[in-house]
């Protein structure tokens, strides 16, 4: 996929996340696209752009979030600019690397949000909720890019 491609889905995904977030987030497991976003655009950038991005991303999550905006913010920024920074240090373009990308990074971003902002140290939400987060995410973003490959084909 083009990088014009990717910078679709991680605006479609973002606007998807705002748009659905009242549906799913009853459930303790289910996808997060602002970090599914956040991480598709990070791999576009470079890690101080993408830390900008992370931090804009994060601000955008706080601000209909009950959870404090500067920690979320920096969570935000921090992953956004490891993403970055770890995509160039192994350069990885291809596109069977992102999904991997989405996984990890989603899990990580997970976790660091249930640890610092909602402060829940219990093993299913840090394991099982996050790890399932991830995995729907990933999904996600991958039924999201092929949907966008094939549109623009």
């Amino acid at each position: 996929m083009s990088p014009a491609g990717k910078w679709l889905v991680a605006v479609l995904l973002l606007v998807l996340h705002f748009a659905l977030h009242p549906l799913w987030s009853r459930w303790p497991v289910g996808p997060d696209l602002v970090a599914g976003g956040l991480i598709l655009g990070s791999m576009q950038l470079r890690w101080g752009r993408a830390a900008v991005f992370g931090c804009v991303i994060g601000l955008l999550e706080a601000s209909i979030s009950l959870g404090a905006m500067g920690l979320t913010m920096l969570l935000f920024s921090l992953t956004g600019a490891f993403v970055g920074w770890v995509r160039h240090l192994i350069y990885s373009d291809s596109d069977r690397v992102t999904p991997a990308f989405v996984f990890f990074g989603t899990w990580f971003l997970r976790i660091a949000v249930t640890l610092f902002v909602a402060g829940d140290l219990s093993a299913g939400a840090l394991l099982v909720y996050a790890i399932g987060s991830a995995a729907l995410t990933m999904a996600v973003c991958w039924a999201t890019g092929g949907l966008v490959s094939a549109v623009t084909r």
